[in-house]
Order: C-alpha cells, then structure tokens, then sequence
C-alpha cells in the first residue's frame, strides 16, 4: 500500500511543470510582495526539488512517502519564510535539515522502543524469580527496591507490558 501512494504521488509530480529559472524570479519578486499565488506556485514548482532531495534519504530508516511528506513541509516553510537570497539552496538546506532531523527522531523511537522492551524483559525475569523466592507475586515495592528503581518507574514498565499485548491475550 505505501509503495502504491508514492507511486500516484509520483504521477501527479508529472503533471506539474517545474518553475524555469526566469519564472523563479518572478515568482520571488512577486512573493516578496505577498502575493499568495506566486507562494503556491513556487511550492509546487519546486516539488520535483524536494523529491529529489528525499530520494537521497532512502532506504535510512523512513518510508519513502514520509520523507516526500517531511521534504515537502520543509519546501513549503522556504517558501513561506523566504526573505532574499539564494532561494535553491536556502529551500535545499531547509528540506535537508528536515529529512535529517526526521530520521534522527525516528532513530531516537526505535532505540527508546528497544530499551524499553529490554526493561519489560527483565522485570517479567526479575518478577519470575522473586516469586519463586517469595512465595508469591512481588509488589511494586519489592520490584523497584530489587531493581533499584523507583515504584513509578516500575509502574511505567508493567503498563507497557500490558500495552503490547493484544486484545487476544498474544504479544504483539
């Protein structure tokens, strides 16, 4: 399905003529003065920009039609906060910085998602053992104290170890 939409994204981008070089400059001027029309036509003349530079970002960690998603935000907020200067590469750094900080946040969710994951696993082996040694279910008390943690932490951890079960009772 995700292959599907960036491929119909991909056909309507050929229906949309590029800005030349002489209409970039006109558009420009004309934006400088707040005229909505030109703004609109600079973005969407500038969109096979934007897919080119999130075409650099493939295959790193982002489906592709995330990264035209974040490129052309980016593209759209150059174009909005254009004040002078060179526009390609002011547009360019601004779709770069974009992708780049999307897949650093997607990155940092995979890693939380894992350390997280981690902790489940080891309160679910830390509650095995400390029922067999008790007897009985620990509380949260004895957990966090074993775990050298606090109770709210551990709290933390048992909602997520519910949270991924199914409503079918299998881990997801």
């Amino acid at each position: 399905m995700e292959d599907g939409y960036y491929h119909l994204y991909l056909e309507e981008l050929k229906t949309i003529p590029p800005c030349t070089n002489e209409e970039r400059r006109s558009l420009l001027d004309r934006l400088t003065i707040g005229e909505l029309a030109a703004r609109d036509r600079l973005i969407e003349g500038h969109l096979i920009l934007a897919l080119a530079v999130a075409k650099d970002y493939r295959d790193k960690g982002l489906p592709m039609s995330d990264l035209v998603q974040e490129a052309n935000l980016a593209l759209t907020m150059a174009v909005s906060g254009y004040a002078g200067g060179d526009f390609l590469a002011a547009a360019k750094e601004q779709i770069t910085a974009a992708l780049e900080a999307a897949l650093r946040e997607q990155k940092a969710e995979r890693e939380l998602g894992e350390d997280m994951a981690a902790r489940v696993n080891v309160l679910q082996e830390v509650s095995r053992v400390m029922a067999e040694e008790l007897g009985r279910e620990a509380t949260v008390e004895e957990l966090a104290a074993r775990m050298q943690m606090t109770a709210e932490d551990i709290k933390k951890i048992m909602k997520l170890a519910v949270d991924a079960l199914s409503v079918d009772g299998r881990a997801r």
